[in-house]
């Protein structure tokens, strides 16, 4: 048996292994990504749920969408700070994937105006986002802005495929 990380207690991997094998994965990709035997993971996800038929422990919607957001993020999907014409918002590359063409570059064109603007004119349009700090929103906003980037140029050059004579 490999070597406990001492950063990652039981009842973490209890709980990472009872949700993430309800989102779809299996025994075995689980082993792989915690780096234990798929026997301790068969074992972690029968104690949690006796943990849960005992009421030791009762998982709520907060849980649920953690090891979501877990997952997502395993799978490479980022989480973004965006600036919209109704102000800030946060949501998945996933989700901005589905807008179309325009509304993306709507999202993309407010975000980099923000960033190009007067440090002190930023917040005259709109209000701070709550727990506002001053070099995270730049920060955020920039990295938006290039994945955004991304899926305009990705979305022009499907259009112009689909544009192009077909003989």
């Amino acid at each position: 048996m490999p070597p406990k990380d001492p950063e990652v207690s039981d009842d973490v991997l209890e709980e990472g292994c009872y949700h993430l094998s309800l989102l779809g994965l299996s025994t075995e990709q689980l082993a792989a990504h915690f780096e234990i035997p798929r026997s301790r993971v068969t074992a972690l996800v029968k104690s949690y749920e006796q943990k849960m038929k005992t009421g030791s422990v009762a998982p709520g919607d907060f849980d649920r969408v953690f090891w979501e957001d877990v997952k997502k993020e395993a799978e490479g999907d980022v989480k973004l700070t965006f600036l919209s014409d109704k102000g800030f918002h946060h949501g998945w590359k996933s989700e901005l994937e589905r807008l179309d063409g325009p509304a993306l570059m709507s999202i993309y064109e407010a975000s980099k105006d923000f960033i190009g603007a007067d440090p002190n004119q930023r917040f005259l349009d709109y209000p701070p986002p709550k727990g506002y700090d001053p070099l995270a929103m730049e920060r955020e906003l920039k990295k938006a802005v290039g994945v955004i980037g991304e899926l305009l140029a990705e979305k022009w050059k499907a259009e112009k495929t689909d544009d192009s004579p077909k003989l």
